[in-house]
């Protein structure tokens, strides 16, 4: 029986210098019953010469580019190379890393063991162009028996590398990635599918794939720019909302972590904004969020009090900081 198809989707924008190497490192799979479909999110330099060097010596190698109608970015590109790759199983990858040679081969033996898995998972190593030396990107214990507090609280995540998903589960929840999001794309994307119950075991005997340091994502400078600030806030707010109308018995802790940590992103983005006609647009579509996180939360008053007097002096003086920074609900162990 021939083994299942795996869809490997890069998605990649002036890549040119370094997808030779992450390209090749899937050429050097030990599982071979792969397909390589890379979407090129517009690129100025020669990464499309590049790719069509590889789909002429090895048709596994597919090239698509972003469709004119889809916005630009890398999430955009990832779900359409979702639709249109083949295999029964996902995994997506980044355009600057490097798998190891078991990458797929151990995933796809974790769910082959483990048929009542929807995804298998692998951790990885941070590697440096200058003499640093590597770093683990090992998830930590488990802190509970609750993944929802584990996932929020307590450093437990899937990086976009790691997870090989069965196609169907995906499918069947119709969850992609959000093409609106900038930043922390892969930790909403796995906190919709782990609120929806998926299951998965890890691979732990060495890492399997290895992650470029210092270096621009896809997004220029991404982390940088007001456009992450406010993906990072359309996170929260939907993890806020999830948790909110869920039965957690953590629910309390989390709301309030998470009402802490948007209080800050906002009065970070108030600041980042140049023009008062940004700051008001941006007030008027979120303040009134962050009063009805105090409400939903069932926080005091006092809360709510020091949020409007701190938004006045952001507003008239640019300052206020410690008018929305609540430290008390800094949950997190670690």
């Amino acid at each position: 029986m021939k083994p299942n198809l795996v869809s490997i989707i890069i998605p990649t924008f002036n890549r040119a210098d370094l997808l030779h190497e992450t390209l090749d490192s899937f050429i050097a799979q030990t599982y071979e019953n792969w397909e390589c479909l890379l979407v090129d999110d517009g690129s100025t330099d020669t990464t499309v010469e590049v790719i069509k060097t590889y789909t002429i010596k090895d048709d596994r190698f597919k090239l698509y580019n972003r469709p004119q109608n889809r916005p630009k970015g890398a999430n955009a590109c990832r779900n359409y190379g979702f639709e249109q790759s083949s295999g029964a199983f996902i995994n997506w990858f980044d355009s600057d890393d490097i798998a190891a040679p078991q990458f797929l081969e151990q995933k796809i033996k974790l769910l082959e063991d483990h048929p009542e898995i929807d995804m298998a998972a692998c951790y990885g190593e941070r590697f440096y162009d200058d003499a640093r030396e590597n770093t683990y990107m090992k998830p930590v214990d488990d802190k509970s028996d609750n993944e929802i507090e584990n996932y929020i609280l307590h450093d437990f995540c899937f990086y976009t590398n790691s997870p090989l998903w069965r196609k169907d589960i995906l499918i069947k929840n119709a969850e992609i990635f959000d093409e609106e999001m900038h930043r922390s794309q892969e930790k909403d994307f796995h906190f919709r599918m782990l609120v929806k119950g998926f299951s998965y075991k890890r691979y732990v005997e060495k890492p399997l794939f290895f992650k470029r340091g210092d270096n621009d994502s896809i997004s220029t400078n991404a982390e940088k720019s007001i456009n992450a600030k406010l993906s990072v806030f359309r996170l929260r707010e939907k993890q806020f909302d999830l948790i909110n109308a869920s039965n957690n018995k953590s629910k309390k802790k989390l709301l309030e972590y998470l009402f802490y940590r948007q209080a800050v992103n906002y009065y970070d983005v108030m600041i980042a904004l140049d023009s008062k006609a940004e700051k008001k647009v941006f007030r008027k579509k979120y303040f009134p969020q962050l009063i009805s996180m105090i409400r939903q939360t069932h926080l005091e008053t006092s809360y709510k009090n020091k949020l409007f007097l701190g938004d006045f002096l952001l507003q008239s003086l640019n300052k206020g900081y410690k008018f929305f920074y609540f430290p008390q609900f800094d949950h997190r162990s670690f």
